[in-house]
C-alpha cells in the first residue's frame, strides 16, 4: 500500500486499512502486512492496531539491485506486523 507523499497524513492510508477489516471480516482471521523497517511507516501500522510479528533480516539488501530509502533511511530488514480480526 502507498500513498503519493502530497497526500500523506490526510487519513487516506488508515481508510484503507480499515476498508480492508470490514470486507475481510469473518472470512479471515489475522492481516499480516509486510513493510520496510523505517520507524514512520511501523508507527503507521501500530496506530492502524498492528503489533509486530517478524522479520526478514537483510530482505532489502538481498532482493532488490539498488539501496531504497524511506525518509533518508535507507531499509535493510522487512518487517512483519499483524493484526487479528
Amino acid at each position: 500500500m502507498a500513498t503519493y507523499e502530497k497526500y500523506q497524513g490526510q487519513g487516506y492510508g488508515r481508510q484503507l486499512v480499515k476498508f480492508i477489516f470490514e470486507y475481510y471480516k469473518g472470512k479471515c482471521k489475522t492481516m499480516l502486512v509486510g513493510t520496510g523497517d523505517s520507524p514512520l511507516t511501523i508507527q503507521f501500522y501500530k496506530n492502524c492496531g498492528f503489533v509486530m510479528s517478524n522479520y526478514v533480516k537483510n530482505f532489502y539488501i538481498d532482493n532488490y539491485d539498488h539501496p531504497i530509502f524511506e525518509c533518508g533511511k535507507q531499509l535493510i530488514d522487512m518487517v512483519y506486523l499483524k493484526k487479528d480480526f
